[in-house]
C-alpha cells in the first residue's frame, strides 16, 4: 500500500466488535492454527458449529477459503465502536455492495442458504445481522470487558509509539509481516497479492484479539482502508489461574489483581469491567499503586491509561 502525506495524517486506531465476530468464527473453523485461543474454542466450538440459527452467518464467514465479504466488518467510525452500532452499520450496507461482495467471494458457488441474501439484500441482511447478535451473545459478550481492555491497551501503546518514533518504526512493530520503506507499507502474506494506492483515504489500524497470528487488509473501494493486526496481550486473554496470589496478603487482593491486569495499559473503566470492582474502588486502589511507584499514569487524548512500571514488573517477577 502506498501512503501519501494525507494518508499518514489520517491514520487512526479503532476497535471493532464486528471484526471480532468475523475473526473468531474463522478461528472456530481451524482451531489448530490459533492455539492461543484453544480454551475459548473448547467452550464454544461445538455449540456454534451445530446451531441451526447461525447457518447463514457460518456460510458467510467460515465457508470462504480466502476472501471475506467486506460488508460484515466495515471500518469502525469511532475509536471504540459499540457492538450494536457496528451491527447497525452492517444493516445499512447498500444492496449493490452486498451483491458485489457475494459475487467476489463465491462466484457461481454461492451456498443455498445465501441465495435469498443475493436476491433481496435489503430484506435479508437484517436476518444476517440478527445472527451476528445471537453469536455475539453466545460466544463473545461474556468476555468483551476483558477483550476491550486488552485492545484499548494496545491502541494506547501503538499511538504512543507513533507519536514518539514515527510511522517508519511503529508500522513494522505491528507484526513481523509488516514493513515500511519509502512511503510504502508492505504486508508479506500469501493471500495479499495486490498493490493499493490509498489516495488520501487514510488508514484505520484495528488491533484484533482473534486475528492472531494473521494480518488482514481491506483497501479496495468503497471501503475505508483498514489494516487489522494481532493485538499485544492476546496470550493473557484466557488465563484462568488467579495470578500473583502470593502478593495478595502483602498489598491486598484487589491491588494484586489490578497490578496483574496492567500487563497491558488500561483505563479505570476497562479495569472495572474486567475485575468486577467498582470504578471508584479501582481509582482508589490505583492511586495507592501510583504512590508506591508500581503504576504510572499516561494521558492519550481525553483518556488516562495506567501502566505498570519496571518496579511493578519486578514485584511480579516479570
Amino acid at each position: 500500500m502506498s501512503l501519501s502525506l494525507a494518508d499518514l495524517a489520517s491514520v487512526r486506531f479503532a476497535i471493532s466488535p464486528a471484526w471480532e465476530v468475523v475473526a473468531s468464527l474463522r478461528v472456530l473453523r481451524d482451531p489448530g492454527a490459533h492455539a492461543v485461543h484453544l480454551p475459548w474454542v473448547t467452550r464454544h466450538r461445538a455449540a456454534v458449529l451445530a446451531a441451526p440459527e447461525l447457518r447463514r452467518l457460518r456460510d458467510l464467514v467460515i465457508a470462504p477459503e480466502r476472501r471475506l465479504p467486506g460488508f460484515l466488518a466495515p471500518a469502525p467510525l469511532s475509536p471504540v465502536a459499540e457492538p450494536e452500532a457496528e451491527f447497525a452499520a452492517v444493516c445499512e450496507t447498500p444492496a449493490a455492495v452486498v451483491r458485489e461482495d457475494l459475487a467476489t467471494v463465491y462466484g457461481d458457488r454461492l451456498p443455498d442458504s445465501l441465495s435469498d441474501l443475493r436476491r433481496a439484500p435489503r430484506r435479508n441482511l437484517p436476518l444476517v445481522v440478527e445472527q451476528m447478535r445471537t453469536y455475539w451473545g453466545m460466544a463473545l459478550a461474556p468476555y468483551w470487558g476483558r477483550m476491550r481492555g486488552i485492545l484499548e491497551g494496545d491502541v494506547m501503546f501503538r499511538a504512543r509509539r507513533l507519536a514518539d518514533d514515527g510511522p517508519h518504526r511503529m508500522f513494522p512493530e505491528l507484526d513481523p509481516a509488516i514493513s515500511w520503506s519509502d512511503d510504502v507499507l508492505s504486508v508479506d502474506r500469501p493471500n495479499l497479492d495486490r498493490d493499493y494506492a490509498l489516495g488520501g483515504r487514510g488508514l484505520v489500524l484495528v488491533p484484533s484479539l482473534f486475528a492472531w497470528p494473521n494480518v488482514f487488509v481491506k483497501a479496495s473501494e468503497p471501503w475505508a482502508p483498514v489494516l487489522r493486526y494481532p493485538t499485544r496481550g492476546a496470550g493473557s486473554m484466557w488465563q484462568s489461574d488467579p495470578p500473583a496470589a502470593d502478593l495478595a496478603p502483602v498489598i491486598g487482593t484487589a491491588r494484586a489483581t489490578l497490578l496483574v491486569e496492567l500487563a497491558v495499559p488500561s483505563t479505570t473503566t476497562s479495569l472495572a469491567r474486567r475485575t468486577g470492582l467498582t470504578p471508584s474502588g479501582v481509582s482508589a486502589h490505583l492511586s495507592r499503586l501510583v504512590t508506591a511507584g508500581l503504576v504510572t499514569r499516561q494521558r492519550a487524548g481525553r483518556l488516562v491509561f495506567y501502566v505498570r512500571t519496571p518496579r511493578g514488573d519486578t514485584l511480579l517477577g516479570e
